[in-house]
């Protein structure tokens, strides 16, 4: 049996990607920054992805994001992020 797994991208703001994959009942958000500055994502932009998750946890660090904050990168950073 084929695990059902969505994809779902946002237009770019400010040079910031988003995008997010739901497989078994998980999401993976990945946010890139493709600029050479920091930048601030919204989170009433992301917040659209995570609905009813008050958190996630960055994969690489395994540190918590709370998503009633702003998203802040740096430049050409990129964050994974599980919830």
């Amino acid at each position: 049996m084929t695990a059902k797994k969505t994809v779902k991208y946002y237009i770019p703001q400010k040079g910031v990607y988003l995008y997010a994959y739901t497989q078994n009942g998980k999401t993976e958000m990945i946010v890139l920054n493709s600029t050479d500055s920091e930048q601030v994502l919204s989170a009433e932009h992301y917040n659209v992805l995570t609905k009813d998750s008050k958190s996630g946890k960055e994969i690489a660090s395994g540190k918590k994001i709370d998503f009633s904050q702003n998203l802040v990168l740096s430049a050409r950073k990129s964050l994974s992020i599980e919830f």
